[in-house]
């Protein structure tokens, strides 16, 4: 069988080059593409802008947040029994309601929701007030990530204002009557001082 010719030879190693080439190109290209779907991902969890502000809603306290001066876009709400409304603002979709999912850092709940009545639409969970993920959110030093459904998800900042407002509804304390309580507090001292003054003796004229 004759042998090939040299310049054969060398046009077969060439095209293997190139093929070898392609293959690189090719995979460099796909992951380039997952990239970029890592970069849009990690675009829609940023944090959302706004702060925790106190506030009241049907004459329960609860905490909001939001841009200051725009409408809030996720709150707590505190009830009568002591539970807690995690309430998504936004529009109500019609038909199926979909799920809340939410995280912090590994701790992942799943909770069904209701349409909150009232002026403003709202999407609403519920926790019983013995629920650890209470805890895991009082004690959030990691962004709590809320996703309903297949919407972007918002992503809040942790703040001590979310333990102080969960511990006033454990125990039944509003935001307003705290600042009572302290003020009673740093008078009563005065108050009482004021019956040892009055009864205290006049002092007896020198002679």
């Amino acid at each position: 069988m004759p042998r090939p010719a040299p310049w054969l030879a060398f046009l077969l190693l060439a095209a293997c080059a190139r093929s070898e080439d392609s293959s690189v190109v090719a995979s460099s290209n796909d992951f380039n593409a997952v990239e970029q779907v890592r970069t849009s991902e990690s675009d829609d969890e940023e944090i959302a802008l706004g702060e925790w502000r106190d506030t009241l809603q049907d004459e329960f306290n609860a905490l909001e947040f939001g841009p200051n001066g725009a409408p809030a876009l996720f709150s707590l709400r505190c009830d009568a029994r002591h539970s807690v409304f995690l309430q998504r603002h936004g529009g109500v979709p019609s038909g199926d309601l979909p799920t809340m999912l939410i995280s912090v850092g590994s701790d992942t709940r799943r909770l069904a929701v209701t349409g909150g009545t009232g002026t403003v639409p709202m999407l609403r969970a519920s926790l019983p007030p013995s629920d650890q993920m209470l805890d895991t959110l009082a004690g959030a030093t990691t962004p709590i990530v809320i996703r309903v459904g297949d919407s972007v998800p918002l992503v809040l900042p942790p703040s001590p204002a979310i333990g102080t407002f969960l511990s006033r509804c454990q125990t039944g304390q509003t935001a307003r009557s705290a600042p009572a309580e302290a003020n009673a507090a740093q008078a009563a001292p005065l108050n009482a001082a004021a019956p040892a003054n009055a009864t205290a003796p006049a002092p007896r004229p020198q002679r």
